[in-house]
This record gives C-alpha cells, structure tokens and sequence, in this order.
C-alpha cells in the first residue's frame, strides 16, 4: 500500500483530479494481489500466444503501480529485465496507454521523437511496440498487453483487434482469479464469524470484541465501534483501538461529531473515504459502517475507521459481510432484551402468584375427601369450589387425558414436598396450565393425614417460553439464510455472468440455463427477506383489491385445473401504505395453500373489508382439509408445515411480511372442513 502523501510526491505539479484518478486506480489494483506474485499458467499462455501469433520475440502483460512497471508475465525478456520483472514508469511505453486509455502502435521508435531517447530503446534496442490496455471491471487500466520488436514493423488493424481481444481475456483471466480470492476469504470470514458466535464459552461482549477485530483486520481499519444511538446522543457499547486509547466502552459523544449521518440516512452499510472529521482532534480519514436494528427499529451502528491514508478498497462482499455481523449483533441484542422483559415479567408473575391470585386447597386423607378450595381455583378452571367437592370425578374429568396418569400418582404418592405441572380444560374450553406445589402434614403419631397445596395459573408464563422459542429459531433461520445466500450469490453471479457473455455463440440450453438460474435468484430473494426484513422494503400507496385481483389473475390456471373457483367480494375500496411485491408473496402463499388443500375441488371465499375504521381486513377462505387445532398454534415457525412434504417457509415469510407491516395474521380451522385465514392491516403509515 501507498500513502496519499507519497502519490503526491511522485506526480509532483500533477491537478487533484489526476491523483484522484490514480487514487482509484491503485487501490482496485492492489486489490487484486497481482503485484510482486510468482508466475501463472494461466497469464503465461497468453502471452506466449502473442507472441506465436505475432510472431514477436518479445510479449508482456505489464501492470502499472504509482512508481514501476511491473511484468506479470514476460516472454523473451533477458538479463536484469527479467531477473527484476520491473521497470521505472517513468520510462515504460506502456505508460503512455494508460494515460491516453486506448491502444498504442510504434511501428519505428526511432522515427518516433517520443521515443527514441528512451533508456529502454537505447539499451533494449526495441524499435516496434504495440500495446492494448488492461481495463477491470471498474473500468480502471491497470495495466497492458503487449508485444515488442527488435526491428520496425508494420501492424494492421485486424493485428491491433486481435492484439485488443487477447488483452480483454487477461480481463477475465483477472476477474476469474479476483472472485475465487474473494470467494476464499468469505469462506474463510464467515467460518471465524460462525466459530465465535457459536462460542458459548464467551459472553456477549467477548463476542462483540472479536468480532471488532475480525472486521480491522478483513477491513484492514484500526479501529472499531459497536454504537447505541438515542437521539443525538452516541454511546459506545463496546470499542477496538489499534491506533490510539483516545475512546473506550460506554464513552458518549454529540451525534454530530461522528460519521454515523450516512449510515442513518441511508440505513445500509456506507463506505466513506476521506471524511475528514475530526474527533478529539483526531482526523478520521476512512470509514465503514453498517446499522444495527433491534425489533425492527434502527439502534445503533457497527462501524470502522482509520486515521490514516494508506490506499485499500471496499468492496460490495466487505460490505456484505460487514451486514452479516451487524445482524448478528442486532439479533443477539434483541434476543437479550427478550430474555430480560421474560425475567422480569415472571419475577412479577411470580410475586402476585405467591400473593394474591394462589389457589389454595386441602385434602384429608384419611376421609378421602376434599376439605377446602380458595375461590382462585374458579378463575382456573371456571368451576367452583362446591362442584369439586360434590363431585369426585371432577378433577379427573377436567384434566387433560395425556396428564392425568402421572399427575394422579404425584397426588397420591406424597412423601415430601414436591411440585410440578399439569393441563386443566377451563369451562371456555381453553387449556391451562396449572403448577402445584403440594405438602404432606402428619399427625403426632408421624402418620399422614392431610395433603395441602398451593396452584398457580402459569400459562401465560408457558405462553411466553414458547414466543422465546420461536423468536430464537427466527433468528438462527435468519442468519443461516443470510449466510447461505451470500455464499450462493457469488459463485451464481458469475455463472450467470459467463453464459450471458456467450451472447455470440450457439448454446441450445442457455434460455434454459437462465430461466433455471432466474428461479435459483428469486428463491434467494425470498429467504433474504428473513434476514434483511427492515432493508430493501418500499413503501407506498396501494389499494388492496389491486393486489388481490392481480394475484387471483395470476391463479386463475391452476384454479381451473384443479376445479376450484374464487368468489371475491371487496367492501373496502382504501389505500393502504405497503410493500406491494411484498403483501403479493403472502397473499400467494395463502392461496397456494388453500388451492393445495382442495384436492376434490370446491370453492375459496375472498373478503375484504374495514376492521374498527383504523384497519384493513382480508379474509381467504377454503373448503379443504382443515388443521387440526394443537397444529395451528406452530404455524409460522421454523421449519414447520402442515403439508407433508412443506419446508414452513412460505408462511414463516408471510408472518415476517405481516409482522413489519404491523399488522396479524390469525388461521382458524375445522378439521375436513377447512380453513380461513385473516389478516388485519393498519390503513395508517407505518411509524
């Protein structure tokens, strides 16, 4: 790497906007690690072709740094030439290509005044060159492709496109090498990524630090921040400093002293080269940053920068990686946030259980019959107190038939203390869960005599265990989709990328290939919106019958085959602020489901209408085989389907869609019956 200050010195006098150039030029080219490497078959061939095709003693692929002509692959060089593979600029002929930018013909250097008191002429004795620019895909010339002469010579046109055609397969021969390098050091970041979140031995903020090291180094930035962001106030969370001790964990700064505005307008990750903003009176001359968001809601940012100009480069997979951490961090942060409002909240439950809302009872033993029921019971169960004690089948009737074995012998194997749980069916028909904790009083002669216990309605508490459970599975979902994705679209890209550079050539199966790779990119798209739901999400006015109507068009075929009929009947002409592609993928994932369930035909009822004025109801209705109720409670989470053969994701993307709308989504189903599913959405803006 080369320091701004050292590029000025070099191209003294030269305007800003040539060092600017330059700048970029020799950060994409040092980015492609060709400077200073052993030789490559790959190159080698190329220009050993050259030179047979030309018939030319000499043929070079030259790359030009701030200071050398350096030769990635030589054919007939001798003596210090080649033991050096290098070149001053200053004296190079290729320079002049990359400075014009198109390709360069000496036919007879020493009729040339450009030319013939160049050392290289002089003690070289070249008299023909011809040369054709290396252009990357960022259309930098790095370099050059060329063949040189000992004796002058012409060279035609169709020599020069030939010559300009070899050039552009060191193009690809450099991408090729440049996305297999990048797609090694993904794998390899995202493995030390996997290795430490994965850690369990280490805590959060343990985490955290190695993550910020892992980020400097692939960043090659010496410094690091994990921010929490509360309206004009930046806190950091947790912090990495290879430069400097001038900040550390918990410091907080004014917002507008930082670089964080970016990333809050944009809300992506942003790379920013000399920002020149000063901290402390340190000057940040590079940053990368990437929002952090916390149930949806922007929270703070994971960011790095340096104080210094070395020359490196960002690119989009940087970027992408970068976003894979910050998810991470916003998942573990939410999921922390989870566990602690559950703790509290059964720290509550807890103490007005212990307190006011215990049912207590008493059971004499030697009478075999109940004595006593607090009132709380009537809550539980919706029966009083009275109905236990007049009928002793009562308890048995009540409690959930998978329960009551083990339930009963806890009851009647009392020796000590004890406590543990139990289904109840209430009189509404819902079932609670009840934990008891029950024990043994013995008369003087050390006989028992009466069992006494304290019941607690805990099914809220069990309610709340299962949220956790399925946010957790979410979150590993969504970062195992995010990862996969990032794997897959590298390499998919560049396939794409290949077949569609064969526009020229006869390939009976490229429609094919690109209709399948199409599909392999859309389904990418999906499994994306797990783990990127807050980004990508457009907002605007839509009117749900619009949607609905292009998506029943849409289903109009495979209705047909499968003799099912739609009837629709919309009752609320409004707009709505949505995600349109978006709430198409529920909506047809909603009736691909009711159509699948239809295998003997029948029709699907589809209502829209106002729910209380502020809401937008849609209600699909079928005739097909129905949920049973105990499955209809999992709908949604990971990994969990109905059908035989189904994965879960569809709806697991569908409540995600519905979640960032702000809005339910709630099934209610009759077992060979059918089902129908409601969705409620807000007709305000999204806040």
């Amino acid at each position: 790497m080369v320091s701004i200050f050292k590029l000025e010195e070099i191209f003294k006098g030269k305007s800003s906007s040539f060092l600017e150039k330059e700048e970029r030029r020799l950060i994409e080219l040092y980015s492609l690690n060709l400077i200073h490497t052993p030789n490559e078959q790959s190159f080698d061939r190329i220009t050993e072709l050259a030179s047979r095709i030309f018939q030319a003693p000499i043929s070079l692929i030259s790359l030009l740094t701030e200071d050398k002509q350096w030769f990635k692959s030589c054919v007939g060089l001798t003596r210090e030439l080649l033991s050096e593979r290098s070149t001053n600029r200053d004296e190079s002929i290729c320079q002049h290509v990359l400075l014009d930018g198109d390709p360069l013909v000496i036919e007879d250097t020493h009729l040339d005044e450009r030319f013939k008191h160049n050392p290289l002429v002089i003690q070289h004795h070249i008299r023909f060159y011809a040369g054709a620019p290396i252009i990357t895909k960022n259309h930098h010339i790095i370099g050059t492709l060329c063949i040189i002469d000992v004796k002058p010579r012409t060279f035609t046109q169709d020599e020069l496109q030939t010559l300009v055609d070899l050039s552009k397969w060191v193009n690809t021969e450099i991408e090729l090498r440049a996305d297999l390098l990048e797609r090694t050091m993904n794998e390899q970041s995202i493995r030390t990524l996997y290795e430490v979140t994965s850690n369990n031995c280490l805590t959060f903020h343990e985490k955290l630090k190695r993550l910020l090291k892992i980020g400097c180094e692939r960043f090659r930035l010496a410094d690091g921040n994990i921010s929490k962001i509360t309206g004009d106030v930046y806190e950091i969370i947790q912090t990495l400093s290879m430069s400097s001790n001038f900040r550390k964990t918990s410091d907080v700064f004014p917002l507008h002293q930082t670089c964080v505005g970016k990333v809050i307008e944009r809300l992506e990750p942003v790379h920013i080269k000399q920002s020149a903003l000063e901290i402390e009176s340190t000057m940040i001359n590079e940053y990368v940053g990437a929002p952090i968001f916390v149930n949806n809601a922007f929270y703070g940012t994971f960011c790095f920068f340096s104080t210094d100009q070395t020359f490196r480069t960002i690119t989009n997979s940087d970027l992408e990686f970068l976003q894979l951490m910050t998810q991470w961090v916003g998942y573990e942060i939410e999921r922390l946030l989870v566990h602690t409002e559950l703790s509290e909240s059964q720290e509550r439950f807890q103490q007005i259980a212990n307190n006011i809302k215990d049912a207590f009872w008493i059971f004499d033993v030697e009478e075999n019959r109940l004595l006593y029921m607090s009132s709380a019971w009537e809550e539980i169960t919706g029966r009083t107190c009275e109905q236990f004690i007049e009928d002793k089948t009562l308890w048995d009737n009540i409690m959930l038939p998978e329960d009551r074995d083990e339930t009963m012998e806890q009851f009647q194997n009392v020796g000590k203390n004890k406590e543990f749980d139990y289904r109840l069916t209430h009189t509404d028909g819902t079932i609670r869960w009840v934990r008891n904790r029950i024990v043994p009083v013995y008369n003087k002669d050390g006989d028992l005599f009466r069992v006494v216990g304290v019941a607690a309605d805990i099914t809220d508490a069990k309610i709340n265990q299962d949220l956790i459970r399925k946010s957790d599975k979410l979150a590993a979902v969504s970062q195992l989709a995010a990862s996969i994705a990032h794997e897959i679209r590298n390499p998919l890209t560049s396939v794409k990328g290949f077949i569609q550079l064969k526009h020229n050539e006869s390939c009976s199966f490229k429609e094919l290939i690109l209709s399948e790779l199409g599909q392999i990119e859309d389904f990418i798209n999906e499994i994306l919106i797990l783990a990127n739901s807050h980004l990508g999400i457009q907002l605007n006015h839509h009117n749900v019958i619009d949607i609905m109507s292009e998506v029943l068009h849409a289903n109009k075929e495979v209705s047909q085959l499968f003799h099912i009929t739609f009837e629709y009947d919309p009752r609320a002409n409004v707009e709505i602020i949505c995600d349109e592609n978006q709430l198409k993928l529920v909506f047809q994932n909603i009736l691909s489901n009711a159509i699948e369930s239809m295998s003997n035909g029948g029709t699907i009822h589809i209502g829209i209408g106002m729910e209380n004025e502020e809401y937008i109801y849609i209600h699909v209705k079928d005739q097909g085989v129905g949920i049973a109720q105990e499955r209809i409670a999992k709908l949604g989470e990971p990994y969990y389907s109905n059908k035989e053969k189904g994965s879960g994701l569809g709806l697991m993307i569908s409540y995600k869609i519905i979640e960032n709308h702000k809005g339910k989504i709630f099934f209610t189903s009759e077992v060979e019956k059918g089902t129908t599913v409601k969705i409620i959405l807000p007709i305000e803006h999204l806040a």
